[in-house]
């Protein structure tokens, strides 16, 4: 048996390779510990435990996550608003958290502390806030608010603290394994091409 690869196959298949390496960058990466997230977007690493600081106010939330030590780490802090808005990108990903606290009243996901402050003219400090999923859609309150409320406290650090990579073990939610890309997509190609060729012989 003779197998029979033609200029058009080899195109399809590089172009595929392109393609996987071109996503297998973006995304949210779990440790093998399971332990911590990196998010390759806003280059930061996330608890990968989402409940673990609780309910607090903003003043509460930010001195739990400034003194927070865990997992070898003491660099901890809460995130902007900008990083926790950043979330929505990567909503694929979710699964990969734990612990995730359960949906308020109205059936929206769990509010968050960010560490973005604004002074206002008025009021003095405002605290800006961010949903789980990554929005903002409480018409109420805006994204600003007095931080003596409660809200969850969730704990990130700058960079990539672990050195995650996926091919260093990490798992990627919305990336699927490059090899089993590459061999899924030399497979249709090859199909394609067999049903061509038969079309042509007939």
């Amino acid at each position: 048996m003779r197998l029979v690869f033609n200029k058009s196959l080899a195109a399809v298949s590089v172009a595929a390779l392109f393609v996987i390496n071109g996503h297998a960058n973006a995304g949210l990466i779990k440790s093998t510990d399971g332990n911590l997230i990196y998010d390759d977007v806003s280059n930061i690493t996330w608890l990968a435990d989402v409940g673990t600081g609780g309910r607090m106010t903003w003043h509460e939330g930010k001195n739990w996550a400034d003194s927070l030590v865990t997992f070898t780490f003491s660099d901890w802090r809460l995130a902007t608003k900008g990083e926790g808005l950043a979330l929505q990108s990567s909503s694929a990903d979710f699964g990969l958290f734990t612990h995730i606290p359960s949906l308020d009243v109205q059936g929206r996901t769990p509010q968050f502390w960010s560490s973005t402050t604004i002074n206002t003219p008025t009021n003095g400090v405002k605290t800006s806030w961010f949903r789980f999923d990554g929005t903002l859609n409480d018409p109420l309150s805006g994204d600003v608010i007095p931080g003596n409320g409660k809200k969850y406290a969730w704990a990130v650090t700058s960079g990539n603290i672990a050195g995650l990579k996926s091919s260093d073990g990490g798992v990627d939610a919305t990336v699927p394994e490059p090899a089993t890309m590459a061999i899924f997509s030399l497979g249709l190609a090859g199909l394609a091409y067999r049903r061509k060729k038969l079309k042509a012989e007939k």
